[in-house]
C-alpha cells in the first residue's frame, strides 16, 4: 500500500523545483554574465542579456516542472482542496485559467492524469482529532514580541536623544523619538491587555469583546500569509473577520492545526448541524 504524503511534505518538495530550481538558474545565468564581463572578453551588455535570459530559462524551468509535481501531489496527497489552496498561497503554482497557468508544458498523458484527478478535488479534505489539544485554547499577545517593540522603542528613542544632543541631524532626533513613544505604547498597551484575543474550543471561535461563532457558523476559515518586500504577516479569517496573529502567542501551523481539531470535535458531537 502505498504511503499517504502530508500537505507540508508535497509543498516543501513542490519549493524545491518550483521555486529554489529557478532561482539557482536565475542567478547561474546572471553570475555568468558578470563573469565574462570581468574578463573583458565582452561589454558591459553581456550583464542585460545574463540577466533577460536568466529570467526566461527559470520560468521555463518552472513551466516544465510544475506539471510534473502537480500530478505527483494530486495524485499522493489525501487532502488535495487544501493543498492547491496552499500552493497558490504561496505562488508554487497559479489559479486555474490564469495567463501564468497557460504557460505550463503538458504532455498528453499529463493532461489526462490531471483530468483524472479532478474527480479529488470534489471529496472534502479529512482531518483528524488530536488528544493533545485542551477542550479550549485562549490566544493572547506573543510576550517575546511585546519585549522586542519594547526595546525597539527604547532605542529609537535613545538614537533621537543622541542626534540631538550631538546636533547630527534635525530630521532624526525629531522622528525616531516619535516612533520610540509610539512602541512603547503599543508595547506597553499589549502587555496590559491580559484578555486573549482569540479563543478556540470545541464550540465555535471567539475573538476579543465578540460573541461566539458556533463552528457550523464559521465558513471559509483559513490561516494564511501576506508578503510584502521582505517582510510578512500571518493572517486568520474566517466569515467576515480578518485578524493579523504575527503578534499573537500562537504559530501559524499550530493555530491551522486547532481549527482542524476543533471543527472535528464539533461536527463529532453534533452530527445533526455539521
Amino acid at each position: 500500500m502505498r504511503e499517504e504524503v502530508s500537505v507540508e511534505k508535497a509543498l516543501n518538495k513542490g519549493k524545491k523545483k518550483l521555486v529554489f530550481l529557478p532561482m539557482v538558474v536565475l542567478f547561474s545565468f546572471i553570475g555568468l554574465s558578470f563573469y565574462f564581463k570581468s574578463t573583458q572578453l565582452v561589454d558591459g551588455w553581456i550583464i542585460i542579456v545574463g540577466i533577460v535570459l536568466g529570467f526566461l530559462f527559470s520560468w521555463l524551468t518552472w513551466s516544465y516542472f510544475v506539471v510534473e509535481w502537480k500530478v505527483w501531489a494530486f495524485e499522493n496527497v489525501r487532502n488535495v482542496n487544501e493543498l492547491k489552496r496552499k500552493a497558490i498561497e504561496q505562488r508554487l503554482i497559479w489559479n486555474d485559467g490564469s495567463w501564468f497557468e497557460k504557460t505550463e508544458f503538458k504532455s498528453y498523458e499529463q493532461k489526462q492524469k490531471l483530468k483524472q484527478l479532478e474527480k479529488k478535488f470534489l471529496e472534502k479534505d479529512v482531518y483528524h482529532d488530536d488528544l493533545n489539544v485542551p477542550k479550549e485554547t485562549k490566544i493572547g499577545y506573543s510576550k517575546s514580541n511585546i519585549t522586542i517593540e519594547f526595546i525597539i522603542g527604547i532605542g529609537m528613542i535613545g538614537l533621537g536623544i543622541y542626534f540631538f544632543i550631538n546636533e547630527k541631524s534635525g530630521f532624526f532626533w525629531v522622528l525616531l523619538p516619535v516612533i520610540g513613544i509610539y512602541n512603547l505604547y503599543s508595547s506597553l498597551k499589549k502587555y496590559i491587555d491580559k484578555s486573549p484575543q482569540i479563543i478556540l474550543n470545541d464550540f465555535g471561535v471567539q475573538l476579543k469583546k465578540k460573541e461566539l461563532v458556533l463552528w457550523n457558523k464559521v465558513f471559509n476559515d483559513r490561516v494564511y500569509t501576506v508578503s510584502s518586500g521582505k517582510s510578512s504577516t500571518d493572517y486568520f479569517e474566517f466569515n467576515d473577520e480578518k485578524i493579523a496573529i504575527s503578534n499573537l502567542d500562537i504559530t501559524f501551523n499550530k493555530l491551522e492545526n486547532l481549527l482542524h481539531v476543533y471543527r472535528v470535535r464539533f461536527e463529532k458531537n453534533n452530527p445533526s448541524e455539521s
